[in-house]
């Protein structure tokens, strides 16, 4: 993969050469303020590259659970053999028709072991569950709305019913009319990539659709330089504003048939004042949809703490998927909470790494513990 580097006396100077140079799916590896200007490292190569390794994020506990699980799996399996061949091995001759009993028999013996495994994996689920704080009673009210109590195909059943539960109706639908997207997180989560991938895919599917970023992290001149070369790329205005009441105002004035994408600081009192002040003048402004955006590392407890802390969210974005995969305790409590899915951020790459999941998504993210992948389309 080649990198240039590209000075210019401000970021959309920068970026015009970068566009020129290597067309506009060019990737920023970095931007930083030298004397009389912006310098900016890009380069242009395959997505795979901007992929970071991907990690496991699995507590010990879920773990252990699941070796066990392979293990009784296994030893369960084995010994139905090992039963089946014995039982042939002595038993006196019989009509060639036997043969076909046998294997009707050990059919049977290792669909019962499929139907075994299946309820351990139910049983993993609702144990996540319980880490999240569900009583054994709602555990089981869900099991029997699921009808996972029954043997047959328990971890489909109950895996789709919390992806049900999960899953944001019509999240496709949400670009498709101008709002005001809010996108809340810490340091680090995925916000800027997070709206950038939105605008690009609104874009894609409205090229006429008019778009603003507005940096309400003003004061962190990372987050501004990455959100203006974005905007650079996209061919999308990005404003500054550095109160919360520019924010009010801005939002106030600029025609409602446009969609503006807002980039939160990361500080969670900053965060809270620019929200605050927006929620209060909301019937000035074109519907407000407030996305929290979690890591798929974020723990259990860090995601019941940004639901306490940013109230009336409408909708989670999971980001940084390539990197690990989101705990089923960390999915359990947002089913308990009730806050659902919007979004998957699959990957860094602006058109190919998001995803607008549906149910079967969520229940692949739920129960393969892989990510989905987006489909491609291109930029």
């Amino acid at each position: 993969m080649s990198k240039m580097k590209v000075f210019g006396a401000d970021s959309v100077e920068a970026m015009a050469k970068i566009t020129r140079e290597l067309g506009g799916d060019a990737r920023i590896y970095s931007t930083r303020r030298v004397n009389g200007g912006i310098e900016i490292i890009a380069g242009k190569g395959d997505d795979e590259d901007l992929r970071p390794k991907l990690r496991t994020s699995i507590n010990e506990e879920t773990g252990e659970h699941h070796r066990k699980v392979d293990a009784d799996f296994t030893s369960l399996l084995a010994s139905a053999r090992k039963a089946a061949r014995a039982s042939e091995r002595f038993a006196p001759p019989k009509p060639e028709a036997s043969t076909s009993i046998d294997e009707d028999r050990l059919q049977a013996l290792e669909q019962q072991v499929a139907d075994i495994k299946s309820m351990l994996s139910c049983g993993m689920m609702a144990n996540a569950l319980t880490s999240a704080g569900a009583t054994p009673e709602l555990i089981a009210i869900y099991l029997a709305q699921s009808g996972a109590h029954e043997k047959v195909n328990a971890d489909q059943k109950f895996g789709n019913f919390l992806a049900r539960r999960l899953c944001y109706p019509d999240s496709h639908k949400l670009l498709q009319q101008p709002r005001v997207f809010v996108a809340l997180g810490p340091s680090g989560s995925g916000k800027t990539t997070l709206l950038a991938q939105m605008v690009a895919r609104l874009r894609v599917d409205n090229p006429n659709g008019r778009v603003s970023f507005v940096n309400a992290n003003a004061n962190r001149l990372v987050s501004t330089d990455g959100l203006r070369a974005f905007g650079g790329i996209l061919n999308v205005p990005t404003i500054d504003v550095e109160t919360p009441e520019e924010l009010v105002e801005f939002t106030s004035i600029v025609d409602p048939q446009i969609s503006i994408f807002i980039d939160m600081p990361s500080d969670t009192h900053e965060s809270l004042a620019f929200l605050n002040a927006l929620n209060q003048h909301a019937d000035r402004v074109a519907p407000i949809t407030r996305i929290g955006v979690m890591p798929s590392w974020f723990s259990q407890e860090a995601a019941d703490a940004m639901i306490d802390r940013y109230q009336g969210l409408d909708a989670i974005a999971l980001t940084k998927l390539s990197e690990c995969h989101p705990s089923l305790p960390m999915l359990g409590k947002l089913s308990m909470r009730k806050v659902p899915v919007a979004y998957l951020s699959t990957s860094a790459h602006l058109t190919r790494g998001l995803v607008e999941p549906v149910v079967d998504d969520i229940d692949q993210l739920i129960r393969a513990h892989h990510a989905p992948v987006a489909a491609k389309t291109e930029a």
